[in-house]
């Protein structure tokens, strides 16, 4: 079963971007930054509608990906969502290879559903790379379902944390419009899932920072949601 999950805009983003034009400012809804990332480059990746398997050019670098999401279902009642990527990154170190899966089990009767296992993504490097990142969701807080998490190649570590407000917007949206990336309490990068196609804001991506962002980035851009 394919998933619904692409970079289409999610309700809270629909609710946030009609806020918007209420006041009588029209443009496109787009994920918050903070202040240390106002000057770096903004890079788009990628097309809107690309399906499971593909390739496509990051500033010239090229991504080949393979992906999927299949949902196992017991009685109506217990669901078991798995969503596999994998994907090639030919970047300036060379080769960075990642092997990715998001889970998330949930037992539902007619309209109501509770997760039993909350999603999780679990991704491991080789080649280029040999880095590992775990990411899970977080407590509701405020109708947020957060999610947040930690990569790790040797003694570079990143942390990961979703991302709720839409620039110019009061209104935190339940649903992730993106990412941070942070190395200790700097953000360092991000990835705005909230347009057409993912934005990522990134280090020079030759140095080993930006070279763990991108990585971090596309496993959280690329994956689908468990069906």
């Amino acid at each position: 079963m394919q998933a619904i999950n692409e970079w289409a805009l999610r309700g809270g983003v629909v609710v946030a971007a009609l806020a918007l034009s209420a006041c009588g400012v029209v443009r496109e809804a787009r994920m918050a930054q903070p202040a240390s990332l106002a000057a770096v480059a903004d890079e788009s990746f990628g097309k809107p509608g690309w399906g499971r398997q593909g390739d496509f050019a990051l500033s010239g670098q090229r991504v080949r990906y393979d992906r999927g999401a299949d949902r196992l279902s017991l009685f109506d009642t217990l669901a078991t969502g798995k969503a596999p990527l994998r994907y090639t990154w030919s970047g300036p170190a060379g080769d960075s290879q990642a092997e990715c899966t998001a889970r998330q089990t949930e037992v539902g009767r007619g309209v109501m559903t509770v997760a039993t296992k909350p999603w999780t993504l679990t991704c491991r490097w080789s080649g280029a790379s040999d880095a590992t990142m775990t990411v899970g969701e977080g407590r509701v807080q405020w109708g947020q379902q957060t999610r947040e998490g930690r990569y790790q190649r040797g003694d570079l570590a990143l942390a990961v944390r979703s991302v709720h407000r839409l620039e110019g917007s009061g209104i935190a949206t339940a649903s992730a419009v993106g990412y941070e990336f942070l190395q200790g309490d700097r953000v360092v990068g991000s990835v705005d899932l909230s347009r057409g196609v993912p934005h990522l804001r990134r280090p020079d991506p030759a140095s080993p920072l930006g070279q763990a962002v991108t990585e971090a980035a596309l496993a959280v851009a690329l994956v689908w949601e468990p069906a």
